[in-house]
C-alpha cells in the first residue's frame, strides 16, 4: 500500500506521530480500517461502535461517537479511500503501567484497496498458515495494535497466494490474516467462535445477521480443521472486501462461489469500486 494521503493526530494534520506514543512502544490501542466510497464510509456507525467497544475493553475512555463521526467526515473530500482510525492510550512516560485512560486519535487516509475494485465472485487462493494464534480471552475479539501474528503469517507466501488461515493452540481454524472465516456444510453456515483469540469484525456481524434474515442455520463454535477441509463452500470477509469466496485452500478446491455464498453476497450487496 502506498504512503498515506493524509495523517491527522487529534484532529490536526501532521507529518508523523510522536515518537513517545504508547502505540509505538506497547501496542496500547485499538483500530478499525474502513472503506470510503465517494466520500462516504461504509457502515460508519457500526465501525465506530466497534472501535469504542474495543477501546473500553482496553480500559480507554473512548471518544464520543458523534465526535468520531465528525472526524471521519472531515476526510470526505478525499473521495474513494481506505480510512484507518486508531485510538491510542495517551501519555509518554516509560514503563508498562498506564498514566491515563485518555486516548489520542490517529486518522490515516490511504488509496482505496485494490481488492475492493474486483468482482466479489472472484475466488481466492488460500493456505493454512503454520503460525498459531495465542489464546488470550481478555483480548479476544478486539482489534488491538499488536498484529505480529498476522505479520508472521503474511511472510513467505507461495506465489499466487491471496491469504492465509491461522489456527489456535488447540488446532482449530480461527481467521485469516485479513478477515473472518466462514464455511458451509450441508447447507449450514459455520464460523469459529471468537472467545479465545481473533478479531470480531463488522462484516462478520453483518454475515451473521444476513444468515438469520435468510433463515440459514449457523453454528458458531471452535471446530477442527478436517471439518473445514470437508466443507462444500468457504469464504472470508472483511470491511474492505466484503465477502470473497475461497477457491482453493492448500490442495482442496471449492466450487467458488457456492450457492450459499452467492446468496449472502447478493443479500449484503457490499459496495465495490469500478476497476481502475
Amino acid at each position: 500500500m502506498s504512503a498515506p494521503r493524509a495523517i491527522r493526530w487529534n484532529g490536526v494534520t501532521v507529518d508523523a506521530i510522536p515518537a513517545t506514543s504508547r502505540g509505538l512502544h506497547y501496542g496500547d490501542g485499538v483500530f478499525r480500517t474502513m472503506l470510503q466510497i465517494a466520500g462516504t464510509i461504509v457502515d460508519v456507525d457500526a465501525q465506530i461502535a466497534k472501535l469504542r467497544h474495543d477501546a473500553t475493553a482496553l480500559g480507554l475512555v473512548p471518544t464520543a461517537h458523534d465526535a468520531l463521526r465528525s472526524e471521519l467526515a472531515s476526510v470526505a473530500d478525499l473521495g474513494d479511500a481506505t480510512v484507518k482510525l486508531l485510538l491510542i492510550r495517551a501519555g509518554s512516560g516509560r514503563g508498562y503501567r498506564p498514566e491515563t485512560d485518555e486516548a489520542d486519535r490517529l486518522l490515516l487516509v490511504y488509496e482505496p484497496p485494490r481488492a475492493a475494485t474486483t468482482t466479489p465472485f472472484d475466488g481466492l487462493r488460500v493456505i493454512r498458515s503454520p503460525v498459531t494464534m495465542a489464546a488470550q480471552p481478555r483480548l479476544a475479539g478486539i482489534k488491538h495494535l499488536n498484529r505480529l501474528e498476522q505479520v508472521l503469517a503474511s511472510r513467505d507466501w507461495p506465489d499466487g497466494t491471496d491469504d492465509a488461515i491461522l489456527g489456535d493452540d488447540r488446532g482449530a481454524p480461527v481467521c485469516t490474516t485479513r478477515g473472518n472465516l466462514f464455511w458451509v456444510q450441508d447447507g449450514r453456515l459455520n464460523t469459529p467462535a471468537i472467545d479465545r483469540c481473533g478479531v470480531a469484525g463488522v462484516m462478520r456481524d453483518k454475515v451473521l445477521a444476513a444468515a438469520e434474515a435468510l433463515d440459514l442455520p449457523c453454528r458458531i463454535a471452535a471446530q477442527p480443521w478436517p471439518l473445514l477441509m470437508a466443507a462444500d463452500e468457504a469464504f472470508l470477509c472483511n470491511s474492505l472486501r466484503g465477502i470473497q469466496p475461497i477457491q482453493r485452500l492448500d490442495d482442496r478446491v471449492f466450487g467458488a462461489p457456492g450457492p450459499v455464498t452467492r446468496r449472502l453476497i447478493r443479500h449484503l450487496a457490499h459496495p465495490t469500486l469500478p476497476s481502475r
